[in-house]
């Protein structure tokens, strides 16, 4: 048994809230660090790109005001982004004095990166602060790889480097990766979503009785990420020729206006049944009680969607950022999800999948293959052993 009464061994773990994936990989890794750990131990999550410095803060704003308004722009912002931050060598090109003097006072057992931009340079400090024996640890959540794959995800100094899926780790090869170093892990989810499931026999009376729809209509869940990027509004103009098959649930992220635009569509549109409610702290259970979902190509939402086996309808409109390709390609490569450009479109496929036919379940099927049997506390307790004790 471990001594209360020695120090607790430390791990830093780096990200950045450029979207939502990344904040919440660090979360879950947190969580389950608190249930696993056998000996004492602190997390400190950091948001380093922005706590660093204004640039990286104006930077971080940057990149999610363009999610939400126009993902296209992402496509030149992402090459300059790439080649801003793989200036960094041996150094931080900027934010470093901040960095620096975060390792210094914190002096971590243990650096974790989830996030693109925080291992370039950002490793390589971290070794000349600590010394070799402090492991450097990197996991990507990237599904594939090709264009939309940050350069930046991999450092030389890495120590290990976990991959989602068996492609994006062959292309961090390409990039440098020794293969020794690389592993593969694609569940990183936090504890609540593997241990708090809804049986299928009780998905009816949760549609009824939490979200006021009807027991065994075919549900759409119409989602978004944290900063609201979405275009809920034309999907539900499409979908009115459907209103008598069809029921829907609306997630509007921190968006306010398109929530309170949502409430009065509804009410002048009673013959669709629709379930809406803003930032949600539910989306996994949504998910459960969906027959498909429409979502951006979000790595951490589409983790979610196939750990439960939600058909997923890739939003496309306005373009996908570079990152959400990576995504996007590997579910549609294996037959596991259908990527649509316009609200004409959404409804096509709602029709075709509404009596929840062949095409819908060759989907569902699809993702069943893609499904990996993993438990979180197994990437959690091999990252934990590489601590020097």
């Amino acid at each position: 048994m471990a001594d209360p009464s020695a120090p607790a061994k430390r791990i830093l773990v780096l990200t950045s809230s450029t979207g939502s994936g990344h904040d919440m990989r660090a979360l879950a890794f947190a969580q389950w660090v608190e249930i696993i750990a056998q000996f004492p131990l602190q997390v400190r999550i950091e948001k380093v790109i922005e706590n660093s410095s204004a640039l990286g803060s104006f930077g971080v704003w940057l990149y999610n005001f363009i999610h939400r308004y126009c993902p296209r722009a992402h496509h030149i912002y992402w090459f300059i982004v790439e080649l801003f931050v793989r200036s960094h060598g041996h150094k931080l090109s900027f934010g470093g004095r901040y960095y620096r003097k975060l390792i210094s006072t914190f002096q971590p057992d243990l650096v974790l990166s989830v996030h693109d931009s925080t291992n370039r340079g950002y490793f390589e400090e971290a070794r000349d602060l600590l010394g070799p024996k402090t492991p450097l640890v990197t996991y990507c959540g990237e599904w594939s790889g090709g264009y939309g794959f940050s350069h930046n995800w991999y450092s030389p100094a890495v120590d290990v480097f976990y991959a989602r899926t068996d492609e994006a780790l062959q292309y961090a090869r390409e990039l440098g990766l020794n293969d020794r170093k690389g592993k593969v892990f694609q569940k990183l989810l936090p504890p609540a979503l593997l241990h708090d499931g809804i049986k299928s026999e009780d998905i009816g009376k949760y549609r009824v009785e939490q979200l006021g729809l009807s027991a065994d209509r075919f549900t759409l869940f119409l989602a978004t990420g944290a900063f609201g990027a979405n275009h809920h509004l034309a999907f539900l103009k499409a979908l009115l020729p459907l209103a008598a098959h069809v029921q829907v649930v609306v997630v509007c992220g921190k968006n306010r206006s398109i929530y309170k635009r949502l409430l009065d569509w509804r009410s002048t549109h009673p013959q669709l049944q629709l379930f809406i409610e803003g930032f949600s702290d539910r989306m996994f259970r949504l998910m459960e009680v969906s027959d498909a979902m429409v979502t951006r190509g979000g790595a951490n939402t589409t983790m979610e969607a196939l750990h439960i086996g939600c058909p997923i309808i890739y939003n496309g409109l306005g373009s996908l950022m570079p990152q959400e390709t990576l995504t996007v390609r590997y579910l549609e490569q294996h037959g596991a999800a259908v990527r649509i450009h316009s609200a004409k479109a959404l409804a096509s496929v709602v029709e075709k999948w509404m009596e929840r036919g062949a095409e819908w379940q060759q989907v569902k099927a699809a993702l069943n293959k893609l499904y990996r049997d993993e438990d979180p506390r197994e990437f959690v307790s091999e990252v934990l052993a590489l601590i020097p004790r």
